[in-house]
């Protein structure tokens, strides 16, 4: 994690970044043709038919890439940014609850007092207990309170560290990594608008002295800072929080509480669009819209508790979109929202579009780690202004007309139907992590764990994936991201090789190191802007959106047909459905759970995994087996950890290794 010094300014070096490059074409369609070879297969009709695409889509494509070169040198930052806003993130428009959104579960405080415990606590031997549940108390707790008011402390800190300059810049062998990215985590919302969404980050938003406080769907403004802009001390933030609990337990006693237009984030981008032109209509739902916009950050305060207590499981499908009643008490739209339950397990919900996971992460531990040592003592007074009274402002939608009361009930419909298909499990693994994989396997642990994965899928469903892993584009100016298409003919053989009974432990481990290698290149390319989908993606905008360059050869009707059949190609397409979407994070102690949707429904995993020095932690997400289509989480869990012991004895036997050798962990 980035330790927090005395550096120069954290944006002092993003003048010395290069900007994303272009690739080469031949390169991309060289690499396109090799990385489709696995996922093709037996089908050798399909194959050829591709390479003929491939070969008259490669006679006209340098005229995209001209265009593509051209419109690159008029954009500020890069050629990319501007169509990876749109279109991987501001027109999706399906919900943002499991398929856009990430949740993040941190380690419970060992020290937590007043916690409700279950009617009929599930039991170590309970079916259940791995999995957990997530009960409604109705209530909520004084730690739930104080332990809230610890995190919005520390990332205070953190985001007075980032508008100072303080965060270290990040740096790898090749020099600083872009970090515009960390100024996207405050102050940032999401706006829906049909078709196309905005993000909403401005003067307004980032100097804002408040934040938001959600409970029961009902939002509160809650000030932060002072009138003098100082921060308030622990004591009055309790305080303040204390005073929205109070008033959301009175409104609900008088049924006064106001629709949950929260919901509407949560679902379908259109519907809730429809009923955002109409909120703003009304003077004072736009002033409730405008301020929610205008804070730095949400913080839910959840009446649910999980059985049992401390459980991961529990306490991350809690985060993901509430464990009782989907979609509600979060506003989906906004970058960052800390979850505290009723006990006070805390999680965290981002909106994926204005920075990718890994920066938030960052911040998150950190802000985790500055939380753990600060211990809350039951009946010891946290510091507080003598005489405060609290000036929380409650955010009120009013005079809700039908038709918005109407889509409200949809969304609840959808979202609650997105739950119930969704299976998000932690899965622990604790028998070894980094140390045993880089000293006993002797190759790159994401490798390792990429390769494990593939294993896993085959194993369980008798077929290759297709596989996204994510890779930072950071070493240039305003990089997000690249696909590395870790299934690889390599790959493919080295799973073959594990399941056929024939194979030694020697040939096993050879295969597995030479796909291991494939992989590390395929990394460090797609890195440094040498991958395939993003170029791709450059290449289809060029097609459909930049004019011809003056003096270009114009394009007949068979050239439109040579590059409609490549971007159509159902090889293509194919090869895009990644059915094990992955991305790995580094050693994270205080994230107990890190998880994602699945990119694809139809037996589709979502992945992310943690390699600490002595276990690996897999925080995944899949569909129920009816709605997946034969997804089946149940069975994923003990395969993967079959795999990973297995590969254990391989990796020891081929290594001549003894057993029981500790000195190799």
């Amino acid at each position: 994690m980035n330790s927090i010094t005395d550096e120069p300014h954290m944006m002092s070096e993003q003048s010395k970044l290069p900007r994303l490059p272009i690739p080469p074409l031949k390169q991309t369609i060289d690499k396109y043709l090799e990385s489709i070879v696995p996922v093709v297969g037996n089908d050798i009709a399909a194959l050829a038919e591709t390479n003929q695409r491939v070969a008259h889509f490669a006679k006209v494509a340098d005229r995209l890439q001209q265009r593509l070169i051209s419109y690159e040198r008029t954009q500020p930052n890069s050629w990319l940014e501007k169509w990876w806003f749109e279109l991987a993130y501001l027109t999706w428009r399906e919900s943002l609850c499991i398929n856009s959104n990430y949740w993040i579960a941190f380690a419970d405080d060992p020290n937590a007092y007043g916690l409700h415990a279950a009617p009929k606590p599930l039991l170590p031997y309970s079916p259940e207990y791995k999995v957990g549940q997530v009960l409604d108390r109705n209530s909520y707790g004084e730690f739930q309170v104080r332990r809230a008011v610890k995190f919005i402390q520390k990332a205070l800190d953190y985001k007075e560290m980032i508008q100072e300059g303080r965060i270290p810049i990040a740096r790898n062998k090749n020099g600083p990594l872009c970090m515009s990215q960390y100024r996207a985590m405050f102050g940032m919302t999401r706006i829906p608008r049909m078709g196309c969404d905005e993000l909403r980050q401005d003067e307004a938003t980032m100097s804002s002295r408040a934040i938001i406080v959600i409970a029961e769907d009902q939002i509160y403004s809650v000030q932060v800072y002072d009138g003098a802009g100082r921060r308030k001390p622990d004591g009055d933030l309790e305080t303040e929080l204390q005073a929205v609990v109070a008033d959301v337990l009175e409104r609900r006693r008088l049924g006064e509480l106001d629709p949950a237009v929260t919901v509407l984030t949560a679902g379908h981008r259109d519907r809730w669009s429809t009923a955002f032109e109409r909120l703003e209509k009304q003077p004072a739902n736009q002033a409730t819209l405008i301020a929610i916009q205008e804070s730095l950050f949400a913080v839910s305060l959840d009446t649910t508790y999980s059985n049992p207590p401390g459980s991961i499981n529990a306490n991350q499908q809690n985060t993901k979109c509430h464990g009782t009643r989907p979609g509600h008490n979060r506003w989906y739209d906004t970058c960052t929202t800390f979850i505290f339950d009723r006990n006070g397990a805390a999680g965290y919900l981002g909106e994926h579009s204005p920075c990718d996971a890994l920066i938030p992460a960052y911040m998150l531990e950190h802000v985790a780690q500055s939380v753990a040592p600060e211990h809350i003592e039951q009946g010891v007074a946290s510091a507080r202004t003598r005489d405060y009274q609290p000036l929380v402002k409650r955010l009120r939608f009013t005079g809700v007309d039908t038709t918005v009361l109407g889509l409200i009930l949809e969304a609840e419909k959808e979202v609650t139907q997105t739950a119930k298909d969704s299976v998000s499990r932690q899965i622990r693994f604790e028998n070894y992590g980094s140390d045993w994989i880089k000293r006993a396997a002797k190759i790159s642990p994401d490798a390792f764990a990429q390769l494990t994965l593939q294993l896993t899928y085959y194993r369980l469903h008798g077929t290759l994936a297709s596989v996204y892993e994510t890779a930072s584009t950071r070493m240039f100016l305003h990089g997000r991201t690249e696909t590395v298409r870790s299934l690889t003919s390599e790959s493919a053989d080295f799973v073959r090789t594990m399941c056929d009974a024939a194979s030694s432990s020697v040939d096993k481990y050879e295969a597995l190191v030479r796909a291991a290698k494939k992989h590390q290149k395929l990394l460090v390319d797609a890195s440094s802007g040498n991958g395939i989908d993003r170029h791709i993606l450059g290449l289809r905008m060029a097609y459909h959106r930049l004019d011809a360059l003056p003096g270009e050869k114009p394009i007949t009707a068979e050239e439109q047909k040579a590059i409609e059949d490549f971007f159509n190609d159902p090889i293509l397409a194919k090869s895009t459905m990644f059915q094990l979407s992955t991305s790995g994070l580094f050693p994270a102690y205080y994230l107990a759970h890190t998880g994602f949707g699945s990119a694809v429904a139809e037996r589709g995993y979502g992945i992310n995994y943690i390699i600490e020095p002595k276990r690996i932690k897999f925080g995944t997400e899949s569909k129920t087996p009816e709605a997946g289509k034969g997804s089946n989480m149940a069975v994923f869990e003990p395969t993967l950890r079959q795999s990973l012991l297995e590969l254990k004895i391989v990796c020891e036997q081929a290594n001549n290794i003894p057993v029981g050798d500790l000195s190799r962990l």
